[in-house]
């Protein structure tokens, strides 16, 4: 696995390297406020090479946020993204939330950091769908729709390492071993892009935001990530079983998960923003 190469330089952040021996390719470009640090670990790794592709799992700030920077550094690099993914990063409103959100994290690390780009540099250079894959010489990276987290969520497979590249629809392994449930566009879609995971049986998975994780570890994370999705989903109905408001559950939702683990990682205007998604889709789709 010495042609994987985790380069996430921050824990809220997320970014993974993988050589071929023709391409090279990120999977995410992580943070904003640590694209120079993350650049400075894909460099080294790549050693002269040129950074060819940037696959994004999904349009969240702390996934793609350097982007405006990665093609500063390597100007013809292509971004790679599924459609859905492709039509959020052109939206005036996601752009804003992108630059919102990263001055906030920066802030959290007592960064002082003033995003100075254009907006523009969020595009699609290369749009593909379900099972389609890209080659990087002796290594391919094939698309697996997983959505739940987002809509726009995917996964990916290099068959030839046996790796499956997870997007946070399974969940985000945390630092102190507890898996945080991560689903905010719908828990019928995360079941089924789990166990949709599960099926494909690599022996290798790297976990947003931590790492890759090896043989029995690997099938044992998706029994926690189903467990955990569906402890989550019964704890909110449990709270709407009471009667209670949906200010009044978030901040349940706050009171069970958001540990201090958890907020060293995100800005808790974030995870607020997120237990709203995850309480209102649970809510809708309770029938």
């Amino acid at each position: 696995m010495h042609r994987y190469v985790n380069c996430i330089a921050n824990e809220s952040s997320n970014c993974s390297l993988l050589i071929g021996k023709e391409k090279t390719a990120v999977f995410d470009c992580g943070m904003a406020y640590c694209a120079n640090e993350t650049k400075r670990m894909i460099k080294k790794a790549i050693n002269g090479r040129n950074l060819d592709y940037i696959f994004i799992t999904h349009t969240h700030y702390d996934h793609v946020g350097a982007l405006p920077y990665f093609r500063k550094e390597w100007p013809h690099v292509r971004l790679v993204a599924s459609d859905a993914g492709a039509r959020v990063l052109e939206k005036e409103t996601p752009r804003k939330v992108f630059r919102e959100m990263s001055v906030i994290a920066a802030k959290m690390n007592d960064i002082s950091f003033n995003p100075l780009y254009d907006d523009n540099a969020f595009h699609a250079d290369i749009v593909i769908k379900e099972n389609d894959e890209l080659a990087l010489g002796d290594l391919s990276v094939k698309m697996l729709e997983t959505p739940g987290h987002t809509k726009d969520s995917v996964s990916y497979l290099i068959p030839e390492l046996e790796l499956l590249i997870l997007s946070e629809t399974t969940g985000v392994l945390m630092s102190d071993g507890d898996l945080y449930p991560c689903y905010l566009s719908s828990f019928a879609d995360t079941v089924t892009s789990i166990e949709k995971c599960r099926r494909i049986g690599c022996k290798n998975i790297s976990l947003p935001h931590r790492g890759v994780v090896r043989g029995g570890e690997s099938i044992d994370y998706f029994n926690k990530a189903l467990a955990a999705s569906m402890s989550c989903r019964d704890f909110i109905l449990e709270l709407a079983s009471k009667g209670l408001s949906v200010d009044e559950m978030v901040e349940g939702f706050d009171k069970r998960y958001g540990t201090e683990t958890l907020l060293r990682c995100q800005p808790k205007e974030a995870f607020l923003m997120n237990a709203r998604a995850t309480i209102a889709c649970t809510l809708r789709e309770r029938q």
